[in-house]
């Protein structure tokens, strides 16, 4: 799932919380949780909640059509075919 964190201007406490019952729950389910272009800003505030880090480097794309690229070779689908 990647999440166009592009709007999001900020992470308070209660989403740090939701975002990490969203990512256990999703886990759970072999869904990865990804973020595209999310600002510097708000990946300081998920550092501070130490989410950062539990989410992963590679869980944060420039663009979505990034994600989308990464997700296509990560697990190889040819989407020219």
């Amino acid at each position: 799932m990647v999440v166009a964190a592009e709007p999001v201007t900020s992470v308070d406490v209660t989403s740090a919380d939701m975002l990490r019952d969203l990512d256990k729950t999703l886990d759970e389910r072999g869904i990865e949780l990804h973020f595209a272009e999310m600002k510097d800003p708000v990946k300081d505030k998920l550092k501070r909640f130490e989410l950062f880090d539990k989410l992963g480097q590679d869980a944060f794309h420039p663009t979505v059509g990034a994600a989308v690229d990464d997700y296509l070779s990560d697990f190889g689908v040819d989407w020219t075919a």
